[in-house]
């Protein structure tokens, strides 16, 4: 009774081990595992390395409350306005041809280029007072982290409408349609390909995408180099991890019900075979006594 135990023992352990033994004769397997586990766990549950300090944050909020509710922001941005509007006003068809509009619209076009001139230099002004306050917290505190997690995830909003877009216009025109002679099976298995191709160019966009406006964020921040790119490092990580779990679930989905839809219809197909082979081995003893030939 005790070997049977100890076997037992042996035998599960080596069933939960199996997986383990698996990844371990797979070094790139074990790294990439572990690089996903990393990914997702600074997504989702990281906390911010760094506190600053409380003279950090009073200069981070006084600056951001400056720049927010700039009286010479507003003012440049009304003038602006107020100089596309009147330009809009005489702006017509064939101006420059037409009395006294030819004599209108330059000098209202120059008042729009001095506003804008004016507008994109107090823009400039208020993002490099922008710039100083994050500098004050720095990227790894919780404000840094917080603005790059959200840009993160208005990215991957954007990736999955634009999935639902192009899934939307390949319902329109027919992209995964095939021909009337296949079956529901090839069909359905088309159609799922294809949304899932949509999703991956959706999601992958939307890494490129938020690639770009991390290195800005990063900047904003006014990073040095190397701290600059290990945080690129692990918020991309981050974020590929979470690309490739939606895109990676979404496939394992779908094979999975495939799969589940093939093995149904080959048992189906099982059935009826045997069905016709036992009608056909009736029809034939029926035959062999109904219909033997008779003599006179």
């Amino acid at each position: 009774m005790a070997d049977s135990r100890i076997a037992r023992d042996q035998r599960g352990g080596g069933t939960l081990a199996a997986p383990v033994k698996f990844i371990a004769q797979r070094p790139k397997l074990a790294a990439s595992l572990i690089w996903w586990v990393f990914g997702l766990y600074a997504l989702f549950f990281a906390a911010a390395p760094y506190t600053p300090s409380v003279e950090a944050e009073d200069k981070y909020h006084a600056l951001m409350s400056q720049a927010h509710f700039s009286e010479e922001m507003r003012m440049s941005q009304n003038r602006l306005m107020r100089a596309q509007q009147a330009l809009d006003q005489v702006q017509v068809f064939g101006w420059r041809w037409r009395s006294p509009y030819s004599s209108l619209v330059p000098p209202r076009q120059e008042e729009v280029e001095a506003a804008r001139r004016d507008f994109v230099r107090v823009s400039a002004e208020r993002d490099a007072l922008i710039s100083e306050a994050k500098s004050a917290v720095g990227i790894w505190s919780r404000y840094g982290v917080e603005e790059v997690r959200e840009r993160f995830w208005g990215d991957y909003q954007w990736g999955k409408d634009l999935a639902k877009r192009m899934t939307f216009w390949d319902v329109i025109f027919g992209a995964g349609r095939g021909s009337r002679d296949e079956e529901l099976l090839a069909t359905a298995m088309r159609w799922i390909g294809q949304i899932i191709m949509n999703f991956t160019v959706g999601l992958v966009s939307a890494l490129v995408a938020f690639g770009f406006s991390l290195v800005r964020t990063i900047w904003a921040y006014k990073t040095d180099l190397v701290s600059g790119f290990l945080f690129f490092f692990i918020a991309m990580s981050g974020a590929s991890a979470m690309v490739a779990l939606f895109v990676g679930g979404m496939t394992a989905v779908a094979v999975g019900g495939v799969y589940a839809v093939a093995q149904s219809g080959q048992a189906r197909l099982g059935d009826n075979r045997r069905a016709h082979a036992r009608v056909r081995h009736a029809g034939g003893h029926y035959g062999s006594r109904y219909d033997a030939p008779h003599y006179d």
